[in-house]
């Protein structure tokens, strides 16, 4: 008997006109080829039919070409009414079905992608029209926004759902949270407070192994609007104590920090080579086999068909902003060529030797295939390096929650276990050196570098002593020129936490200077200081050269670029107020950290070297060197996280000054006491090399310029300055809100890029 007029046909008795297909895919050609399937259908009908849609097998791909049939204009018009229903009844059978019926996996199984495709749309009024196409109205999609958060919760936290179902649930949370990122309807996660389960999600033996994208449903929930209201995560996050999870979080960031460092060193291995492997290449190179098979002239193998990696010249195929004062990316070592893991070429026809300019043939000299070579290698490398750092580097943004908002957690991160001292903060300075290295490629990773700086300043302002005891050695990056030298000697974190600093500097020099995220590297350097008190005998071998000279390189750019950079950030004068006011710590307080005289001696010949920057720097904030006054001081405030370690330093120090805060006021205001330091030092010491010289015209040498620095260094007079107080703890609120906003648009497509869709 047929079906009466007004009922659509059942999914499990589709009938196929014209090609065999089968019954799911009769049933989405159904659902968006008739935008009549439910007019004048009773809601038992459509209830029905949904029932026995999951009964059969979902199928992504059948759903995607069906969805992609229909344009966002027919979603939202002619098919809303059937895109309606069919989320709807999704929602209900999720909520409602028995615990045992697959129907439930079939939802879950097809909810993520479709969610996917509908969300990545483009709509003009996006939070309006998506409640209104998979809600119906605003009125009907509370309630089955509703109750799919609750159906969610209820998946998640009952143990006697399948782990499968209850992992895949945790992945359809996330598709929906990262799709709708700051929009309204991820508010009704913050309505259902889903803390508790995630906390026990990642607790539960059977999903422990899913605490990775727990964390990140939870990060990403913590970040929706929390400037606009008191987000209840965040809330939770601070009163959360459950150490059992925390130490489980440490282990996947740890875990994850190591994997994403490697994935660059995959790219470009950029540790230096073993005695074997340069004794082997200079073998290699003598063509000793040529010596015994008779002197017979043997050509090299063809490199990769130019087809496949086309050279690219210095420059080409880059972003704009991703220029290199000092050097380009590494595509050689001390002339040699890099061995970085690269994916084979695709095999192309060979190519005659008038076909493509720049190939090479039999007849090609070895020495231009080799050039060829390294071009394709270092086209290759780049290509690679753009998409850096991996989207699961995205573990970030939780973590950094929970290190800013929980003591207990701060306090677990440094805890020492039977193994020996905790992995995590090595393997982070050693990724954040590598991220450091290669953010100027795109602003998403400079979005990552600069969470990697805030998250270093909070691990130095939390360490207290835990980083300044020599440890094993750290791996930094070394990819681009130039580099660091290489350093295998054991040494404090806090050393690699300095050279990294310095890779940030040397690396990200351009026009569109960040400024907010360069005045995070002074504020490390300045944080590591304090903790360094009493710890000088370990920072002996470090070269304190290397940072001095390239805060005054980016003090030289600054200058050299002023027009440009004016342009593109209002920020310039505060980084450049807290350049003068980080070096001007550095010659005030040296004594107390500097591991011996020398070091100092040093810090004031750079000083002295970089003498017509930092008057042009100066001028560029007002400052005239003729008209400097100190202002009086303001009191010494309480600190947001006052630490021993910190009152201790400024109690102890030689010259025992008391530094009030510099609380409000131009920026120039308060860096024209360090500015007045600067100026002071540089005119002593002038003086007295004028005086060595006398009325000769020769150059004084820079042997005799440290020995008059070191003869008079303890005559020197400067004025306490207010603004060297000024050494806050990380504190988000205000200046980040723009930051951490565009992160998490970021932070969101790198979660949905990590979510399988089946």
């Amino acid at each position: 008997m047929a079906p009466a007029p007004d009922t659509p046909i059942s999914p499990l008795k589709q009938v196929n006109r014209g090609p065999l297909k089968s019954k799911i895919s009769s049933t989405w050609y159904t659902l968006t080829s008739n935008p009549a399937l439910f007019k004048d259908t009773t809601q038992t009908s459509v209830s029905r039919f949904f029932l026995e849609f999951y009964c059969l097998g979902p199928n992504t791909k059948v759903m995607e070409e069906a969805l992609n049939g229909l344009s966002t204009e027919d979603l939202v018009g002619p098919y809303k009414n059937n895109i309606i229903q069919f989320f709807s009844n999704s929602v209900k059978i999720l909520k409602e079905s028995p615990k045992e019926d697959s129907r439930r996996d079939n939802v879950v199984e097809t909810l993520i992608p479709f969610l996917r495709n509908v969300l990545g749309r483009k709509f003009g009024n996006f939070s309006f029209d998506v409640m209104t196409l998979l809600g119906g109205s605003l009125e009907r999609s509370d309630a089955v926004f509703t109750d799919l958060v609750s159906a969610i919760d209820s998946i998640l936290s009952d143990v006697e759902y399948h782990t499968e179902l209850r992992h895949r649930t945790l992945q359809l949370a996330l598709t929906l949270v990262a799709s709708i990122n700051q929009d309204s309807i991820n508010a009704f996660f913050l309505r259902r407070d889903l803390f508790s389960t995630l906390v026990k999600f990642m607790s539960d033996p059977a999903t422990s192994p899913f605490a990775f994208e727990s964390a990140l449903l939870l990060g990403l929930l913590a970040n929706f609007r929390k400037y606009e209201a008191r987000n209840p995560y965040l809330v939770r996050i601070e009163d959360f104590v459950e150490e059992g999870v925390m130490k489980r979080i440490i282990e996947v960031v740890s875990a994850i920090a190591v994997t994403t460092r490697d994935s660059y060193t995959a790219i470009t291995d950029d540790l230096p080579p073993s005695f074997v492997a340069s004794l082997t290449s200079l073998v290699f190179s003598l063509r000793l086999s040529d010596f015994f098979t008779g002197f017979t002239l043997s050509l090299p193998p063809p490199p990769p068909p130019h087809a496949s990696a086309p050279s690219v010249e210095k420059g080409k195929g880059k972003e704009q902003s991703y220029e290199e004062p000092s050097g380009s990316p590494a595509d050689a070592k001390n002339g040699e060529p890099s061995n970085g893991a690269t994916e084979p070429s695709t095999p192309t026809k060979p190519t005659s030797a008038t076909s493509t300019p720049g190939t090479t043939t039999p007849n090609t000299p070895v020495k231009e295939q080799a050039v060829v070579a390294r071009k394709e290698a270092k086209a290759r490398e780049e290509s690679a390096f753009k998409s850096m750092p991996p989207e699961l580097v995205v573990i970030l943004l939780p973590f950094y929650d929970l290190l800013n908002s929980n003591k207990v957690f701060c306090g677990l991160i440094f805890t020492e276990s039977a193994l020996g001292p905790s992995p995590l903060p090595p393997a982070l300075i050693s990724l954040s050196s590598y991220i450091f290295c290669h953010a100027a490629i795109s602003e998403r990773a400079r979005c990552y570098a600069r969470l990697c700086l805030i998250i270093l300043t909070i691990l130095v302002e939390e360490g207290e002593g835990k980083l300044t005891a020599v440890a094993d050695p750290i791996r930094l990056c070394r990819q681009r020129q130039p580099m660091l030298p290489y350093t295998n000697e054991k040494r404090p974190p806090m050393a690699a936490m300095l050279d990294s600093a310095v890779i940030f500097l040397r690396h990200n020099l351009h026009k569109r200077l960040d400024a907010e995220s360069y005045m995070f590297v002074p504020s490390p350097c300045s944080t590591v200081w304090p903790a360094l008190t009493g710890f000088s005998s370990d920072t002996q071998h470090y070269n304190w050269v290397v940072l001095w000279r390239s805060i005054l390189s980016l003090s030289a750019f600054v200058v050299s670029k002023i027009d440009d950079l004016r342009q593109a950030t209002t920020k310039l004068d505060d980084l450049i107020s807290q350049i003068f006011i980080v070096v001007s710590y550095a010659a005030y307080w040296g004594e107390s950290f500097f591991p011996n005289t020398e070091a100092s001696v040093l810090l004031h010949y750079e000083l002295l070297h970089a003498e017509s920057v930092l008057d042009s720097l100066s001028d560029l904030l007002g400052i005239s060197s003729h008209s400097l006054s100190a202002p009086p001081l303001s009191p010494q405030p309480s600190h947001p996280r006052e630490t021993p370690a910190r009152s201790l330093f400024f109690l102890t120090s030689p010259r025992r000054m008391q530094f009030g805060l510099a609380s409000d006021g131009p920026p120039s205001f308060f860096a024209t006491e360090c500015v007045s330091n600067i100026r002071s030092i540089i005119t002593f010491f002038t003086t007295k090399i004028d005086a060595l010289r006398g009325a000769s015209e020769d150059e004084v040498e820079a042997e005799q310029v440290m020995e008059v620095i070191e003869k008079h260094l303890g005559e020197l007079e400067l004025i306490d300055a207010s603004a060297m107080g000024d050494l806050r703890r990380y504190h988000e609120a205000g200046s980040h809100e723009a930051f951490f906003k565009k992160f998490s648009e970021f932070a969101c497509a790198d979660v949905l890029a990590i979510i399988p869709k089946e």
